[in-house]
């Protein structure tokens, strides 16, 4: 009777070790190998070269249950950079950016202005999107015929050409052929009311202007889309120009080279976009 009890127990321990073995069981095997949670620090991403700014949004970013499986981009508009990050966390490319003629606002009649759609801007000077014909339309009776500059030029009479600060979502990307990028090159943007904007983040638009200005930044920055680390120089030229229209004369979007586009096209599709404030104090975003 004891060897037939000791028989079975040892069939029963070969059993559970076979188990713990070659099981190809997930739960079985995280409970033998628990996955250790690595932890990224302030310190280790400037190291590496990550702005300040960039870097203390990004750890917020990671302890909030909204950036779960999510990918993400944070724009700082004061020092005119874009960083992109993967659903894990994972750095995939930077760039300068070209932004807004105006300097971000708290105040509400200028909020209200940034956080337009394109049709609302449409709306003030009497146009209506017909569904049908797929145009805007004059609707004031002056018989106009429809262009974007009517629109450009509504919008430049205030002072909402600014990304304001917060949490906003990328529901699609598609091409423009307005804007530079061989590629979707244009991010549409949600704020959190869900409401999709006239904001966007997108290619130069086809200005030499600003492919100049962009080509003198790209030199500044020195480093490669793929590289992490943001020159102290540059951030700091950026900050002391923020009231120069050289490096801000859009009408509020976010303007990057066609490089960064590319890396990002592919996984921009329902990532969120950060916007920090661009205050030298309070500038990070809360979630």
């Amino acid at each position: 009777m004891k060897k037939y009890i000791l028989a079975i127990s040892i069939a029963i321990i070969l059993l559970i070790l076979s188990v713990f073995l070659f099981a190809d069981n997930k739960k079985i095997k995280q409970l033998i190998y628990p996955k250790k949670e690595i932890v990224i620090s302030k310190d280790s991403l400037l190291k590496l070269g990550m702005p300040d700014r960039i870097t203390e949004q990004y750890i917020i970013i990671r302890k909030s249950e909204k950036s779960v499986n999510k990918s993400f981009f944070i724009a700082d508009t004061r020092e005119n950079l874009i960083y992109f990050f993967d659903k894990k966390g994972n750095f995939v490319a930077k760039a300068p950016t070209i932004d807004g003629f105006d300097i971000q606002s708290k105040e509400k009649k200028y909020l209200d202005e940034a956080f337009k759609s394109w049709s609302e801007h449409a709306a003030d000077i009497g146009f209506e999107y017909n569904s049908k014909t797929k145009k805007y339309e004059d609707v004031w009776g002056k018989k106009r015929i429809y262009t974007h500059k009517f629109v450009y030029d509504q919008i430049a009479k205030g002072k909402g050409r600014f990304f304001p600060k917060g949490i906003y979502t990328i529901p699609s990307v598609y091409k423009n052929k307005s804007f530079i990028g061989n590629c979707n090159n244009t991010y549409n943007v949600k704020n959190e009311q869900v409401k999709e904007l006239a904001l966007a983040i997108h290619g130069l638009y086809k200005s030499q202007f600003r492919i100049n200005t962009m080509k003198s930044m790209l030199a500044a920055v020195k480093t490669d889309f793929k590289e992490i680390a943001a020159p102290k120089a540059y951030r700091e030229t950026m900050a002391k120009n923020l009231r120069s229209f050289t490096y801000n004369n859009s009408y509020g979007c976010i303007n990057v080279p066609e490089g960064f586009l590319l890396l990002t096209e592919n996984l921009a599709a329902g990532s969120l976009l950060i916007v920090l404030g661009e205050e030298e104090k309070d500038y990070l975003v809360a979630m």
